[in-house]
C-alpha cells in the first residue's frame, strides 16, 4: 500500500512540475504525411549475381559495397554499372583479416587526407578496422590503415542524473566532422535503483570539440522504452542527424552545426503527451519451428537513403502497408522529406527491400531482397523530377 501511495505522489509531483507543458522537449512541427501515395514504383532485378549470404549494401561515392555473413571474401566492391572491381576482407588473424564477420558502422564512410574513401568496419564488439578503399582496389588486397578499440557497452552516468546509467547500442551513433574520434550517439537508459529500462538521450562524444547533451523527455517512465528509438542517420556532408522513430510518427532532427533540435510529427497520431501503454508482445512460431517474441505494432519508420537536398525513409504504418495480408512481408511506402523536415512526396513500393541506397546518377533506388538473395532497383526519375 505504501508503495502505491508513493508512486501516486511521485506521479502527481511530476505532473505538477510540468505545469501543463509537453514533456517532449523538442520544438514540434505538426505535419501530414500519412496515406498520401498515389503511384507505385516497381522493383527490377539488378544485373549482378551475388554469392550467398548477403548481409548489407552501401553506396560509397561511386562504388557499391556488398557485405556477406560467411565465406570468403566478406566484401565485394562494384561499380555503378555493377561490374565487380574487387573482393576483400577475409577471415583470419593477420592485421588485414578479421576474426569475426565485419560490419559497416551505420553504413557511413569517411574521407582520408589524400581524398581516399575510408570504411570503418566493426570486428566483433570491441574493435574497429578502417579500410582504405582506393588502396585496396589498386593493390587488390585488403588495406587496413587504422585500428582502434571500440566498446559500445561501457556504463556511464547520464547528464549527472543520479541512478541512471547509459547503455549505448552498437549502431546508435554516427561520425561527425569526418573524424572517427568524434561521434554523436544515442543512449538507452537503465535505472540502477529499480532495474528498469527507460527513455533515450543523446550526446556528442569527443574531448577536442564542445560536448553537447540532449534530453528528449523532461521525465521518463518505464513504458517509454517501448516507444523511443530508431536508427540514427546523417546528412551526406553536414553535422545534421535525423532519427525516424520505429514505433511513433516522429522524425527527430539534431542540427549540430546550428545547435538546434526539432521534430516533425504526424498530426493527430500518438504523441508523447498521450498516455503510453505498455506493449503486450505476442509469441509466434517461425518456419524453423522456433518460438519468437513479436511486437504486434506496425513499424512506422525504417531504412534510409539521402542526397544533399532530401532524404527517403520507409513508412509501414499507413493503410497501404497494414492492410496487406502478410504483415511480415508487407511492402512499405517510401516517403520523401527535405532536411528542414518538409514532407515532399510519397510512393508505394511493390516489394520491401533492405539497406536502401540511392544512386543520383541513374536516379535509381537499390535495396537487398534477402528472400531471393538479389538486389532490386527502383526507377525514381519521375518522382525526383516532381519534387525538384
Amino acid at each position: 500500500m505504501r508503495k502505491i501511495v508513493f508512486l501516486l505522489v511521485t506521479l502527481l509531483v511530476l505532473l505538477s512540475c510540468n505545469n501543463g507543458k509537453s514533456r517532449f522537449l523538442f520544438d514540434v512541427h505538426e505535419t501530414d504525411f500519412v496515406n498520401k501515395s498515389k503511384i507505385t514504383v516497381k522493383g527490377t532485378r539488378a544485373d549482378v549475381d551475388l554469392p550467398l549470404g548477403v548481409s548489407s549494401l552501401a553506396l560509397c561515392d561511386s562504388f557499391f559495397i556488398v557485405m556477406f555473413y560467411n565465406g570468403g571474401p566478406l566484401m565485394n566492391v562494384y561499380s555503378l554499372e555493377w561490374d565487380l572491381l574487387g573482393r576483400f576482407c577475409y577471415k583470419g588473424r593477420a592485421n588485414n583479416e578479421f576474426l569475426e564477420v565485419p560490419r559497416m558502422l551505420s553504413r557511413q564512410t569517411l574521407k582520408g587526407e589524400n581524398g581516399n574513401i575510408l570504411i570503418p568496419l566493426k570486428e566483433g564488439n570491441y574493435n574497429i578496422k578502417v579500410l582504405d578503399l582506393q588502396q585496396s582496389l589498386q593493390s587488390q588486397k585488403t588495406t587496413i590503415v587504422m585500428e582502434k578499440p571500440f566498446n559500445p557497452y561501457t556504463m556511464a552516468k547520464s547528464g549527472g542524473e543520479e541512478g541512471y546509467y547509459i547503455f549505448p547500442r552498437t549502431f546508435d551513433f554516427v561520425y561527425l566532422n569526418n573524424d572517427i574520434n568524434q561521434i554523436f550517439r544515442a543512449n538507452s537508459m537503465f535505472n540502477d535503483k529499480d532495474g528498469a529500462l527507460y527513455g533515450r538521450d543523446y550526446e556528442v562524444m569527443d574531448d577536442s570539440i564542445q560536448k553537447k547533451y540532449f534530453k528528449m523527455l523532461s521525465h521518463d517512465f518505464p513504458e517509454d522504452f517501448d516507444y523511443v528509438g530508431g536508427q540514427l542517420n546523417k546528412h551526406p556532408s553536414r553535422n545534421l542527424i535525423i532519427e525516424p522513430l520505429m514505433c511513433m510518427d516522429y522524425i527527430l532532427f539534431f542540427d549540430l552545426d546550428n545547435d538546434t533540435t526539432f521534430a516533425i510529427h504526424q498530426k493527430g497520431s500518438l504523441s508523447f503527451d498521450d498516455k503510453l501503454s505498455p506493449v503486450v508482445y505476442t509469441t509466434i512460431t517461425n518456419l524453423a519451428g522456433d518460438e519468437e517474441i513479436m511486437d504486434p505494432r506496425p513499424i512506422h519508420f525504417a531504412n534510409f537513403a539521402a542526397t544533399e537536398s532530401f532524404f527517403m525513409v520507409y513508412y509501414g504504418a499507413g493503410d497501404y502497408t497494414v492492410n496487406q495480408p502478410d504483415p511480415m512481408n508487407a511492402a512499405p511506402e517510401l516517403l520523401f522529406f527535405d532536411w528542414d523536415g518538409n514532407f515532399l512526396k510519397s510512393v508505394m513500393m511493390d516489394v520491401g527491400v533492405g539497406d536502401i541506397v540511392y544512386d543520383e546518377k541513374s536516379q535509381t533506388l537499390y535495396g537487398l531482397d534477402h528472400s531471393n538473395e538479389c538486389i532490386l532497383g527502383f526507377d525514381l526519375s519521375a518522382v525526383v523530377a516532381d519534387i525538384k
